[in-house]
């Protein structure tokens, strides 16, 4: 039931490159840089959970104050299993505040990407296709439960007026 998910190549352009970032203590700039590109790619493809490969959990899972979740697929699930858990992903990117010194975080890096997502207007376009997931559910639903009930399509239904049973 999932719609095509919302492709953004511009999120990539221009690349992202060590010049932009703090090297840490664990982290050179050029590492930054290069896992950041791959976190754009991941978001400007649609956020496919089939290509949230280790390396994006082992880093994303450690942004954005994001929790392990157990493991990556319990990662997948809880973030791109649909429109709408997509949309609180980017939701979340984006109005975290980036905690941290750069030179002991990756802050320099979710607050790249984080501006990316807004100026892309990516959170808007999820929202929407959350909205348009969620409608589309809610309608298939609508029509197994009128034939189980026997309602007619374009009948309307008429609600009984309210009947006070006895105390007793």
């Amino acid at each position: 039931m999932s719609a095509a998910p919302i492709l953004c190549e511009r999120l990539r352009s221009p690349p992202l490159v060590a010049e932009q970032f703090t090297p840490t203590k664990w982290s050179s700039a050029a590492e930054k840089a290069r896992i950041g590109n791959a976190i754009l790619r991941f978001l400007a493809q649609g956020m496919p959970a089939e290509k949230f490969n280790k390396a994006l959990y082992g880093r994303v899972s450690q942004m954005w104050s994001h929790i392990a979740h157990f493991n990556s697929l319990g990662f997948r699930s809880a973030w791109f299993a649909s429109a709408k858990t997509r949309h609180a992903f980017l939701k979340h990117m984006v109005d975290y505040p980036c905690w941290g010194d750069p030179a002991f975080t990756w802050s320099d890096v979710e607050r790249e990407i984080g501006q990316r997502v807004r100026e892309n207007l990516l959170v808007e376009a999820w929202a929407k296709q959350a909205r348009d997931e969620e409608e589309a559910h809610e309608r298939a639903m609508l029509e197994v439960l009128m034939k189980k009930h026997g309602v007619a399509a374009g009948v309307p239904v008429v609600n009984r007026p309210a009947m006070q049973l006895g105390l007793f």
